[in-house]
């Protein structure tokens, strides 16, 4: 049975994706903040489909 998803960014659906625990492949991301001494507080998970993520990652490989 698939699982549903819909992404944070666009609102698509669509099934999981990448469910390897492999760095390389992502499908969410989770943002963060630092404090002075780089100890880090969570936010919320976000998933995003895979055609977020792909433009994610290209932002992000800048």
């Amino acid at each position: 049975m698939a699982c549903a998803k819909k992404c944070d960014r666009c609102g698509k659906l669509y099934e999981q994706y990448n469910l390897l625990n492999s760095k390389k492949n992502p499908n969410g991301i989770m943002t963060l903040n630092l404090d002075g001494q780089r100890r880090y507080y969570g936010h919320d998970a976000m998933d995003l489909c895979p055609e977020c993520m792909k433009e994610f990652r290209e932002w992000l490989e800048r």
